[in-house]
């Protein structure tokens, strides 16, 4: 693992900065937040630990953006997402220009509960999963019961439909680090920013999730240049 970019260190970044600290503390660490106070917190918690890290108070959105521009040297590196929005859905809207659109009805997707920005967040979950579940692939970890279908697959296979047309479902799978802990290699949001603008140029579902876990935006279609 390159470097781990933890793009947030409120509320939500405590866990993350708990487990490299605690952890792997020999992992080198950026602290991204807009917000000096949570910065603060955060390396007084790190300084203690003796991990090795460098802080960022840029937006988390300008931040991610500003890697992918720069692939060659940060590809390698890993992503935790702790702000309170669906990050990569926020970059991707942000690299290809295209906006995002509001559900016309809900999906067909369970335990769902809707966001601020037409985010739709799914889960297989009825109840507070604990914070050690190690996402057992064949079982639930808290009930024992046997899972059939991860999340995973349901938003690959979801049927959502605008004007007639289902709409294509890209996912990027959010890998469990630790306990509670999920993130992805920057390569792998690389490698969906590229297909979305060389294949998919109408609406399509944008999700990142895990195999319990989800939330899903609506990416709108691009912008038709009309014919001179």
């Amino acid at each position: 693992m390159g470097c781990v970019h933890i793009v947030g260190c409120g509320k939500f970044g405590q866990r993350a900065l708990e487990f490299y600290a605690s952890e792997m503390p020999e992992q080198n660490l950026v602290l991204v937040d807009a917000e000096n106070e949570n910065l603060t917190a955060a390396a007084d918690l790190l300084d203690k630990s003796g991990v090795k890290f460098s802080t960022s108070t840029q937006d988390a959105v300008a931040y991610l953006v500003g890697l992918l521009k720069d692939e060659e040297r940060f590809r390698d590196d890993w992503i935790i997402p702790t702000v309170p929005l669906h990050l990569a859905f926020a970059v991707l809207t942000e690299v290809t220009g295209r906006r995002r659109l509001q559900w016309l009805r809900k999906p067909v997707l369970p335990n769902l509960f809707s966001g601020e920005r037409d985010e739709i967040y799914s889960s297989l979950a009825d109840f507070l999963c604990p914070a050690n579940c190690p996402q057992p692939r064949r079982y639930c970890f808290y009930t024992k019961v046997k899972r059939r279908v991860s999340l995973l697959r349901r938003l690959a296979d979801l049927d959502y439909q605008v004007a007639g047309e289902k709409l294509p479902s890209i996912i990027l799978p959010s890998t469990q680090i630790g306990p509670g802990l999920g993130g992805f290699p920057l390569r792998r949001l690389l490698r969906i920013v590229d297909f979305v603008q060389k294949r998919c140029s109408g609406a399509l579902l944008f999700s990142t999730a895990c195999r319990c876990h989800g939330v899903t935006n609506i990416l709108a279609a691009e912008k038709q240049v009309p014919n001179d």
